[in-house]
Parts: C-alpha cells; structure tokens; sequence
C-alpha cells in the first residue's frame, strides 16, 4: 500500500513537472528566439539582457553594430526593450485554441512613429502581419454645443477623414497586462491647424490581437 501511494505521488509530481515545463514564459522565449527575429543581437546579448533584468541591474548591452539597447521589461508573457535611439520592440504571449502564439510589434521612432506588428507561432514560424485599422475606426463624434451644430460636425469629420486617408502612419502599443493592442493614428504631417481640429475627432483604436 505504501509502495503503491508512492508511485502515484511520483506520477502525479512527474505530470506538474511536465505540465510546468510545457508553459511557455517570455524570458524562455526571448532567450531561445531565432537571429532572423532580432538579427541585431546575438544570443548571448538576450541571456545578458534577462540576468541583468532578473537580478535589478540595467539590463543594457551592446548590440553586433555597438550600439546600446536596454531590456526594460520582462514579466511572465511580455517584453519591451528599446533597440535604438530611433526603435523599440514588445513582444507578447498569447493564448491561440490550446497552443501560444507570439506577438511582436517593431516600432521604429523616426519624426513619427509608424509600427509593424507580426504573430508568430511558438517555433517562430511567421503566421502573418496584423492589419492596421481603417481611418474610419479612428474617427469620434464629439459631443455637440452651443458653437457647433451637427451638420457642421459632420462636415468636419468627413474633412477630417479625407485627410486622414493620406495618413499611412500608425503607432502600435501591446497591452502588458491583456491580449489587446491599442493603434494611435499620427497626424504629424496635418497643418497646425488641421491637426488641432482632428485633435477633438480621432481617438485611438484598441483592438485583441487574437
């Protein structure tokens, strides 16, 4: 009997162990992802990026083109880590059915920010590009007074959104905490004074990335 309850709490210690192995953790991931990826940073950059991280030092090093990139966050299924002067990466775990998908957004900082955000399966192989959200998701209506009828709201939102459509740039921001993504439409290159007055008609879109 004795043997017996001891085989089963073997067994039953081996399968949390097995379960245990089988979840996918970000620091394992960034650890183990392939060049192709991050073709800037060798393996040993990231080891030396997450035991910095993980034991409260500044998780900065120099890349294979000597420039600096500081990891500054890791949890569980989320990273961000500022490549450049000019760039930064974020990935995210996400749940996919009863698999993980990873989601990885590269935002490149120039005189306006425009990001590129890819999922990838847990092998990295590439899934697809997520799609940007149209202009008209951007556009609100803002609450009307005294100064401004609705007819006069209307036919500024359809200015504002033929403008818009000229606008190809778009900032991406994963969620550390959810699987969402919030997109923010740039309006750098509106005049001054179209970009205060679309000020009050965009707002950000925030979308699930599965």
């Amino acid at each position: 009997m004795y043997m017996n309850k001891k085989i089963m709490l073997l067994i039953a210690g081996t399968a949390l162990t097995l379960s245990a192995s089988a979840q996918m953790r970000m620091r394992d991931v960034f650890a183990e992802l392939p060049d192709s990826v991050l073709p800037y940073m060798s393996r040993n950059n990231r080891l030396d990026c997450i035991d910095f991280i993980e034991n409260g030092i500044e998780a900065r090093v120099k890349n294979r083109f000597d420039q600096h990139v500081v990891l500054d966050t890791l949890t569980e299924d989320y990273l961000r880590m500022q490549t450049s002067t000019s760039a930064y990466v974020e990935m995210k775990l996400v749940p996919q059915g009863n698999d993980t998908a990873i989601c990885v957004n590269y935002t490149y900082m120039g005189t306006t920010p425009d990001s590129e955000v890819r999922l990838y399966s847990k092998d990295w192989a590439m899934l697809r590009s997520l799609p940007r959200p149209a202009v008209s998701e951007f556009l609100k209506r803002p609450a009307c007074d005294t100064a401004f009828t609705a007819e006069v709201v209307t036919d500024t939102m359809r200015m504002i959104r033929e403008e818009a459509e000229f606008l190809p740039l778009m900032k991406a921001a994963l969620s550390p905490s959810s699987n969402g993504i919030t997109w923010t439409l740039q309006t750098a290159e509106l005049t001054k004074n179209l970009k205060s007055i679309a000020a009050k008609y965009l707002q950000p879109v925030v979308k699930k990335i599965l």
